[in-house]
């Protein structure tokens, strides 16, 4: 799903001149390169175990935000001294953690 940023000021004019200097086509390409090396320096296992921990989640979507397999999720949240909650809250929880699970297992296979 696409989403608008407004970028003013300072930074707008930045954007232009990496463009005029022929570095990127547009302003678009600028800020989705910045984007997506933003999101390579976070650890998305520290970000899934923080929406885990915050309820936010439940552990097959941690583990699917982690990129890693269930069983590793359940390792990782040990390790950090976090206990799984056990069961889910409603039927749509379950059947989101279904979709979630298989989604991540052919991620992994």
């Amino acid at each position: 799903m696409p989403i608008t940023v407004e970028i003013k000021g300072d930074l707008e004019e930045k954007l232009a001149k990496l463009v005029l200097a022929g570095q990127y086509a547009t302003k678009s390409e600028v800020v989705r390169d910045a984007v997506r090396h933003l999101l390579a320096s976070i650890d998305m296992v520290d970000v899934a175990v923080s929406l885990y921990k915050k309820g936010k989640v439940s552990v097959a979507a941690a583990a699917h935000i982690a990129g890693v397999s269930l069983k590793k999720m359940m390792v990782i949240l040990a390790e950090r001294g976090i206990s799984p909650r056990l069961g889910v809250e409603s039927r749509e929880q379950l059947e989101k953690d279904y979709k979630t699970l298989r989604r991540t297992q052919r991620c992994s296979s």
